[in-house]
């Protein structure tokens, strides 16, 4: 057996997978994904035709919303279920007093928790091969191409992936399955809303004279959120994580060298654009065809390409530390037992 099919395969992956899909709850769990992603794409599609006299933006555009719906839900399921299956992959181990079995066997303990994670994870790739079929019904609307629809499933793929390990992680450090299982979800709510929420709340402030619109934070990017909105509709989100300074958005106007009252708002190449009619900072605000990041760490990347490599480091993090914690002998102590004293002779 070479390199590459032991890491691939393990017998803690071939046990996983017997006990995972003999059991009712597999296939049940697959029949409510199809169940609720079929049904959300329906229901949207559904509020798509009923509204489509105001919708006023071609063919293409039915198709685009029905794929930003039902991607951004298949994320919102997978971030459900992904904890679940595999917050007690370490812990519920322990608790059935199981754990030393495995530590006895020749097998290694990293080769223990990657065995975990595959089992895991290739129930997660099977959620997602299975939803293809619903995905595809979007190209008969149009504005949809397939280099869309595979960069929107690798990122929903890593986003996955991430809360996986974080989720084995967790179940490494912490005893109980329960515990584990609410630490795991809690991260799953900090890695697709906090961030965002970080955002909103702490934007990127530029002065008023900047010539390139500024990209928000990238700890946003650790979200597939806008990443996700972005290749759905293949424009920059304007407006998010950015703030302005010296500007005055529809408020008090300003005079200009002939006395003329000027409003200002940003530009949406950057800087600002006055006009002698008030307006809300939204309608300043045209739509960039550019989806590229134009500032900040990852100036030129994509979106989704930057989301994808800061969730990679992340994953290689939290396995690095699983590996390292679940050894029931600590190789590294940050203080170390001092010998107890011989009796005196």
């Amino acid at each position: 057996m070479n390199v590459a099919t032991r890491a691939l395969w393990n017998p803690i992956v071939a046990k996983e997978y017997r006990t995972r899909m003999r059991t009712w709850r597999s296939p049940l769990a697959i029949t409510i994904y199809i169940v609720l992603l079929g049904g959300i794409g329906w229901a949207v599609f559904s509020a798509l035709i009923v509204t489509s006299t105001g919708f006023g933006q071609g063919p293409g555009s039915l198709g685009q919303m029905l794929f930003t719906f039902l991607i951004l839900f298949q994320v919102a399921l997978l971030a459900f279920i992904t904890p679940a299956l595999t917050a007690g992959a370490i812990s519920g181990e322990r608790e059935r007093q199981t754990l030393d079995l495995l530590f006895v066997t020749p097998i290694a303990p990293f080769s223990i928790i990657w065995g975990k994670l595959l089992a895991s994870l290739s129930f997660v790739v099977l959620l997602l091969v299975i939803s293809v079929p619903i995905f595809s019904l979007v190209f008969l609307f149009g504005g949809i191409e397939l280099d869309q629809v595979v960069s929107a499933f690798l990122v929903t793929g890593v986003t996955a992936m991430t809360l996986g390990f974080i989720g084995v992680a967790f179940s490494t450090v912490l005893r109980r399955t329960l515990a584990a299982t609410v630490a795991s979800y809690g991260a799953a709510f900090v890695l697709l809303a906090g961030t965002l929420l970080y955002g909103a709340l702490f934007p990127t402030e530029v002065d008023s004279n900047v010539t390139t619109q500024p990209a928000p934070p990238a700890i946003t990017l650790v979200s597939p959120v806008i990443p996700l909105l972005t290749i759905a509709t293949n424009l920059p989100v304007s407006g998010y994580g950015v703030r302005i300074k010296n500007v005055n958005p529809g408020g008090p106007a300003i005079l200009n060298s002939s006395g003329t009252p000027q409003y200002c708002a940003p530009a949406p190449t950057g800087g600002v654009m006055c006009t002698s009619q008030s307006s809300s900072s939204s309608s300043f605000f045209a739509q960039n065809s550019a989806t590229a990041i134009p500032t900040g760490l990852f100036t030129g990347w994509q979106y989704w390409q930057a989301s994808v490599v800061m969730q990679l480091m992340i994953s290689l993090v939290a396995l690095l530390f699983s590996a390292l914690m679940l050894p029931p002998v600590r190789r590294f102590r940050l203080l170390r037992r001092r010998a107890p004293a011989a009796p005196p002779a």
